[in-house]
């Protein structure tokens, strides 16, 4: 069987092939014909023509050719959002994944200050410091729904691209997204990826693919990860104690009664503690009060806030679980970083 080893016809990329351009930039096999005084009036991103090139300067269409090392789609994502503002608008407007990170890493490397703060607000919407925030995302996609509780993008479907977070964030210094990211990345791990049984724990040690860009997680998040996965099971455990601890609660008017409807559920509880072990905030959700519902009033209320006091416990655990700061410290970064955006 023969291989053809022609070389490919560069790919013109219509939107961001100006005709008057004075400037070919490639990145893969994708060329953007643009206008060298606007990437220079982006300041630092001049830095990008500084490459070392080939001595002898290549042409085309007249135009100067500047070789880019970068990931072709995340050039596209990037150029695109300079020279096409409407294409990544500010938050809390809807956008992709994506997008947000080619315009974060390319952003943060080539020190385009307004595109990588954009980029990162986005990417925080996703990823909150505090429980009630995370708890009351609702996507943008929403009408009237104030900027605080926005989440301007959504999670892919493949649990891949939460490698991806975790190797971007370690990158560009945005430590803040890291303990919701390992959490999220935990309680993918058994998800089978393809009909043949793998799973994300394959990529997570061995790098993948995403979007075309290879993305793996450091020997040191590696470690991370494994560090804090071992303690989901035993956190989805403490998530449920509820149910029976304390066995008996001030003020209760029925006892006999409230203790048998809190041992039935544990039940229900033991067969979730089964299929989400690995997803300990989301072990008990709101349906799942149903099974308490012949409880008196005062045991009722006593069980949701004990309920509620250990996730917020097991978020406050979170960073330290993944070896990372607490989370004030990872706070006050993040408003070093994008002020009070949301």
């Amino acid at each position: 069987m023969e291989v053809d080893s022609r070389p490919r016809e560069p790919l013109r990329v219509e939107q961001l092939w100006f005709e008057d351009g004075n400037l070919v930039l490639q990145a893969g096999n994708c060329q953007f014909r643009l206008h060298r005084g606007i990437l220079a009036a982006r300041s630092p991103v001049q830095d990008m023509l500084s490459f070392p090139q080939p001595p002898e300067s290549e042409l085309v269409e007249g135009c100067p050719l500047v070789r880019l090392p970068d990931a072709e789609t995340e050039v596209r994502y990037f150029l695109k959002a300079i020279f096409i503002p409407e294409y990544f608008p500010a938050f809390p407007a809807p956008t992709n994944f994506s997008i947000i990170v080619g315009c974060l890493r390319l952003g943060h490397k080539y020190e385009v200050d307004y595109l990588r703060r954009r980029a990162l607000i986005h990417l925080s919407s996703q990823y909150r410091t505090t429980l009630s925030e995370h708890d009351s995302r609702i996507y943008a996609g929403s009408p009237n729904i104030p900027p605080s509780r926005v989440m301007s993008w959504l999670f892919p479907t493949t649990p891949t691209f939460t490698i991806s977070v975790i190797q971007l964030a370690r990158e560009v210094g945005v430590l803040w997204v890291l303990p919701f990211a390992f959490y999220d990345l935990s309680t993918s791990f058994n998800m089978p990826l393809d009909s043949h049984g793998g799973t994300i724990g394959r990529e997570i040690f061995h790098g993948a693919f995403y979007n075309g860009v290879s993305t793996s997680l450091c020997v040191q998040d590696q470690d991370s990860f494994l560090t804090g996965h071992v303690n989901h099971t035993r956190a989805a455990v403490d998530i449920t104690r509820f149910l029976l601890d304390p066995p008996e609660i001030h003020g209760c008017t029925s006892r006999t009664h409230c203790l048998g409807v809190r041992v039935k559920a544990v039940n229900a509880a033991s067969s979730m503690l089964q299929r989400y072990c690995n997803a300990p905030l989301d072990i008990w959700e709101e349906d799942d009060w149903s099974h308490l519902h012949d409880l008196c009033p005062i045991c009722l209320a006593a069980l949701k806030r004990i309920h509620a006091e250990a996730r917020e416990t097991l978020w406050g655990e979170l960073p330290t679980m993944y070896g990372l700061p607490p989370w004030e410290e990872l706070e006050k970064m993040k408003v070093a970083a994008i002020g009070n955006s949301m």
